[in-house]
């Protein structure tokens, strides 16, 4: 294999990466232009298509992290360094939130009480993701062992029960308010959140890159979409009180097409050769974490200014300009901050 080769195998992560960052800024800026129109209006349509067609940004970046980590037994040191890299991140990077917030305010600050709400939330919207990743990481030792040990058909049942059983009942339930069983039923499964980190060793490891799966992948992406568009309009005429039910990142519907997704990069990374191409790809995908820990910080910042855009442009031209100045900027941001020996460590 060149080196060429060896860059695309794993740089199609490095593209989900960009992929899903930028999806998780859509998904905190979006929604107020659907939410604000009826479907009357043409761009209600579109912008509800967009915000479905985002959501498979967390399912996405937990199959990034479970291609990457499982299939193998780190040592104990590593793990630590991992756990420790998160508390140090989700600490420092918070109190930048919560100091702006009351300097806003007109508040002191107070760090006992700071270390009080870190402990018990997030501070900001996009930081529940850490505390999620954090207790990922602290189960990584099992997981781990796990993954080395099973074959396929192990990973099929775990699939099964935890993304397909476990994301699909609530949906059933919802259309079919009978079918709904003893909560204890459920209670010794994995929850769907390990099931989609093991979905990605999956589909990385033991589904093969064909043309066919590509294009199937392609189909069922936007099928899926258009599908929660129609459901969503079903509620809004029936049940406007549930209109975003099938948002849920833990439900099936997110699942498949966060898979189909992740597939197609992959099918990408086997056909797109161009070395120069997954450079920068590596490069913009090296800032991706970065871009998420300030992605709520330049939302607020740039609020006012897309809020007056939004009044001179179409909504959905004005939003996408919104997302892309947050995305760069968080860019810009990480970049200069890795200049910095000891902080580059933790973007």
């Amino acid at each position: 294999m060149n080196e060429p080769e060896r860059k695309t195998k794993t740089a199609y992560l490095e593209l989900l990466r960009i992929i899903a960052c930028f999806f998780v800024i859509v998904n905190h800026t979006n929604s107020g232009i659907f939410l604000s129109r009826t479907p009357s209006d043409k761009i209600w349509w579109v912008s509800l298509a967009y915000f479905f067609a985002c959501k498979v940004a967390v399912p996405v970046f937990l199959m990034i992290s479970g291609a990457l980590m499982l299939g193998k037994i780190d040592n104990y040191k590593k793990y630590f360094l991992r756990i420790i890299r998160i508390v140090i991140v989700i600490v420092v990077f918070s109190f930048i939130y919560y100091a702006r917030s009351m300097y806003i305010a007109g508040r002191p600050i107070e760090v006992i009480e700071y270390f009080k709400l870190i402990y018990q939330r997030h501070v900001t919207n996009a930081y529940w993701y850490l505390y999620l990743y954090l207790g990922m990481l602290l189960m990584m030792p099992f997981f781990q062992i796990l993954s080395v040990n099973m074959k396929r058909r192990e990973f099929q049942l775990l699939l099964l029960i935890s993304v397909v059983l476990m994301g699909g009942l609530p949906i059933l339930i919802h259309y079919r308010p009978g079918a709904s069983l003893s909560f204890m039923f459920t209670e010794p499964f994995f929850s769907v959140y390990v099931g989609i980190f093991f979905l990605g060793y999956y589909l990385t490891h033991f589904v093969e890159l064909k043309k066919n799966y590509a294009i199937i992948s392609a189909f069922l992406f936007v099928g899926i979409v258009s599908a929660e568009v129609v459901l969503t309009y079903h509620e809004y005429q029936m049940r406007p009180e549930s209109l975003l039910f099938l948002e849920e990142r833990t439900y099936l519907n997110i699942s498949l097409s966060a898979a189909a997704l992740f597939y197609l990069a992959r099918y990408l990374g086997s056909v797109v050769k161009k070395e120069w191409f997954w450079n920068i790809v590596v490069y913009i995908g090296g800032c991706s974490f970065g871009i998420y820990l300030f992605s709520d910080l330049f939302v607020s910042i740039y609020e006012q200014f897309y809020n007056d855009l939004s009044v001179c442009v179409n909504s959905m031209i004005a939003v996408f300009i919104y997302e892309f100045l947050i995305f760069f900027s968080g860019m810009i941001l990480t970049l200069i901050l890795k200049k910095i020996p000891y902080v580059k460590r933790f973007l």
